[in-house]
């Protein structure tokens, strides 16, 4: 195992700054998620970190080697991108076979580690096949045990589950994160998915315009985030102002939300659906506007004033709210308060 270290990255295309000064330390055996929109530097910063793109300045070093100027393939780095990338004229065996062939391993070592690592993602009876005879989960089994069969000390893997459906992608992700924790190999994830994140990493690295946002354990990150950006980007979120009266969180429309923190004037609350209770009333200030069934959970949009919020509640007794009732809102008795700097 070796951890990864990222010092000062930059890289600017023209007068766009793709990634801005970008640090991060990944641990020996750790895997870290670097989550973002479409164009906020994470895939950028994984080309660096490959050896795909030159950065313009900064340092990265693999178990304590620095390794920014060396060419790709003197990296020893394990690569897995969501096109597969796989040789389709090659039977899955020798696409399997192929980083061990450049690095002169001799041919008895590399069919015992082919037929290993073709075991480990089930894949033991499918050596013969070309790509095109495979499914896409398949495929992108393949493209892992091409990545691992070399022993790399850091894994780097490029949204490899977007191509696929839903549930092919969730069980490709279990195991992918089984395999992961048996090999133990440091991993970098790039995904714009939250909750291929969440479910994948030890930390999850929030990206935006470049620069990291903020950086956290996934519960930490959806529980407890410090920024409005992360609040909204890791899923659904209420985000409501608060002014303080006499010790108190009011909301806009003269609910008391709850005690005040040291901090005074306007404040912004994130409150995730799940934790907003619904109540109808005759006198509440709430109206429901819109209700979803989403299988699992039942989600009732409401307004409040010129507030629009949501509400979830899940199992097989939650309450159904047509639109047009009348509704009270509560609360959890532990508020989140976001950063002063985030607020909008």
């Amino acid at each position: 195992m070796a951890d990864a270290v990222i010092t000062g990255l930059r890289k600017t295309f023209g007068p766009t700054v793709a990634v801005a000064d970008f640090s991060l330390h990944v641990a020996e055996g750790e895997f870290v998620a670097l989550l973002g929109p479409s164009g906020c530097g994470k895939t950028t910063v994984m080309r660096m970190i490959a050896g795909i793109t030159q950065p313009d300045r900064g340092e990265i070093s693999v178990a304590g080697q620095r390794i920014e100027t060396l060419m790709p393939e003197r990296r020893n780095i394990g690569l897995v991108f969501q096109s597969y990338a796989l040789f389709p004229h090659m039977t899955v065996a020798r696409n399997v076979a192929f980083g061990l062939r450049m690095r002169g391993v001799p041919a008895g070592q590399i069919a015992a580690k082919v037929a290993e690592v073709l075991a480990m993602v089930d894949l033991a009876d499918h050596g013969e096949r070309l790509p095109r005879e495979l499914s896409g989960g398949q495929q992108q089994r393949v493209a892992l045990a091409r990545a691992i069969a070399i022993e790399p000390p850091l894994l780097l893997l490029d949204e490899p589950l977007s191509n696929l459906d839903a549930k092919l992608r969730e069980q490709l992700r279990d195991d992918l994160k089984a395999l992961q924790r048996r090999l133990g190999i440091t991993t970098i994830h790039v995904t714009h998915d939250q909750s291929e994140a969440m479910a994948l990493a030890d930390r999850v690295v929030v990206m935006n315009a470049g620069a990291i946002v903020e950086i956290g354990t996934p519960r930490r990150l959806y529980q407890t985030p410090q920024t409005r950006f992360t609040a909204e980007f890791l899923g659904h979120t209420n985000i409501i102002p608060a002014q303080v009266q006499a010790g108190l969180m009011i909301a806009p429309w003269g609910q008391v939300l709850g005690a005040a923190p040291s901090a005074t004037g306007l404040l912004h609350l994130s409150v995730r659906p799940e934790d907003l209770g619904l109540s109808p009333s005759e006198d509440g200030v709430g109206l429901v506007t819109e209700v979803t069934f989403l299988g699992a959970e039942v989600e009732h949009r409401v307004t409040v004033g010129n507030l629009r919020l949501r509400a979830r509640s899940s199992g097989q007794g939650a309450a159904v709210l047509p639109a047009g009732t009348k509704v009270t809102l509560s609360f959890p008795a532990d508020l989140h308060l976001l950063a002063k700097s985030t607020a909008p």
